[in-house]
This record gives C-alpha cells, sequence and structure tokens, in this order.
C-alpha cells in the first residue's frame, strides 16, 4: 500500500502553510507509489526526516529532499505533479509563517531575533576574520566558518546504524559545548543533508547557551547565508531568557 495510506491525521493545530505543505507532501509520497523504506533509498534520506515532513510539522522544510521526492514521484507519475517553483513558495511560505507564530508565545522574539544578528555583526562576534599576511599575499576572509568541516556522514552513520548513543554524544558536544564556528558548521551540514530532527536539537542546545556564545553561533551562520537558522537560535535564546 502507498505510503500515504498509512500516515496518521494531520494535527489540527498545524498553521495553514503547514497543512497545505503536509497534503503536499504526501500527496508526493503516494505518487512514488513505494513504501517509506524504498523511498528513502530512492533519495538518500531517511524514514524519520519523510515522517517529519509528511507531518508537517517543520519550521524550515529541506529544500533537496523535498525535491528529490518530487522529481521521483514525477518519474512514477509524470502527470499532475506539484511543479518546484510551488513548492518553493510554499516552503518560503511555512518559513514566513513560523517567524510569524513565534511572536506571540515568546515576547519580542523576532525582535530579539533581528537585534541579536545585528549585534553580532555591529560587535564583530561571528563576522570574517582577516589575517595579518603580507599585502602581496592577497587576505584571507571567512576562514573561520567557512573551513570548518563538521562530521556530518559520521552522525547520519550512526542514526542509520542504529548507534544513537554516539550520535547523541555528538549533537550534545557540538551543540552544547563546541566552539561557536563549530556549532554553526554542525547546524549548517546537517540542515544541508537534511537532518531535520539533528538540526532542531542542534538549535535548541546552542539557544540555551550563554548570549555572548548564541551572538557568536548567530554571525557565523549569517556568513553561511543561513538566516533562518540563525533567527531560530536567537529566537530560543529569548525564550530561555523570558521563562
Amino acid at each position: 500500500m502507498p505510503p500515504r495510506g498509512r500516515m496518521k491525521p494531520l494535527p489540527s493545530s498545524l498553521l495553514p502553510a503547514q497543512r497545505e505543505f503536509a497534503q503536499v507532501v504526501r500527496t508526493l509520497l503516494h505518487d512514488t507509489g513505494g513504501s517509506l523504506r524504498s523511498i528513502e533509498k530512492q533519495i538518500h534520506s531517511s524514514r524519520s526526516v519523510l515522517h517529519r515532513l509528511a507531518s508537517g510539522q517543520v519550521q524550515h522544510p529541506d529544500l533537496k529532499t523535498v525535491f528529490k521526492l518530487r522529481r521521483l514521484a514525477e518519474h512514477k507519475k509524470p502527470v499532475g505533479t506539484v511543479t518546484e517553483k510551488h513548492l518553493r513558495n510554499l516552503m518560503q511560505r511555512v518559513s514566513d509563517e513560523s517567524v510569524c507564530a513565534a511572536a506571540g508565545p515568546a515576547r519580542d522574539a523576532v525582535a530579539c531575533a533581528d537585534d541579536g544578528a545585528s549585534a553580532a555583526t555591529a560587535t564583530g562576534i561571528g563576522t570574517p576574520a582577516v589575517a595579518p599576511v603580507p599585502a602581496a599575499d592577497g587576505d584571507r576572509r571567512n576562514g573561520a566558518t567557512t573551513d570548518v568541516l563538521w562530521p556530518v556522514d559520521e552522525l547520519a552513520l550512526h542514526l542509520d546504524s542504529g548507534r544513537y548513543e554516539h550520535a547523541v554524544g555528538m549533537l550534545d558536544y557540538a551543540g552544547g559545548k563546541a566552539p561557536a564556528v563549530e556549532a554553526a558548521a554542525a547546524i549548517q551540514a546537517c540542515r544541508g543533508r537534511g537532518l531535520t530532527e539533528a538540526t532542531d536539537t542542534l538549535l535548541r542546545k546552542v539557544g540555551s547557551r550563554p548570549e555572548k556564545v548564541v551572538l557568536a553561533v548567530v554571525g557565523h551562520l549569517m556568513d553561511l547565508g543561513n538566516v533562518p537558522d540563525a533567527r531560530a537560535v536567537a529566537r530560543i535564546r529569548c525564550s530561555t531568557q523570558d521563562a
């Protein structure tokens, strides 16, 4: 039976864009005609990621995973598949809607996110480093952020192999103890790999750290062009302060 038939009803708490997105994902899963196990292998994802996307309970859907799913569904059912443009616009609506909704329960959360990001840039926290090298050799910028390669493949292997204790250890260190630049690299790597749950775990752990570290991570994420996760970290920090 196609995976759509085994999905639980969508919760009533979903925001409009989240609900529409979940319905689109469920249609794509159904159109592939395969099980979640077969789909995860064909698009190099995981069942937990697919379940999460189909539940609608995601703030920043992973573009690569959703597009791979769309292409697989289109291959199996060429007529009537949702376009990439529509998917991209829908995912942007999900992200925007989540940001707006966060302003309600967390007092001044969005303003705090913007202020935190601006402060990181204005104070130099998390901004590109300029190495003191001779002018003839040029100037090495952005090395602090872009040169850090976080071992996301190792994390994915632990998760796929059921070695959850090792995976938790990696996330605990990266989110709760690692230097800001490494924490930002871990968030960026997990987001790019489509490990949504791991990314959310890292965001929560980083957001509970001291303000100076949080602002540094925000700055590094903005250097990487990852504004949604930078804002998410800042919002979590604001919520922690208000609690």
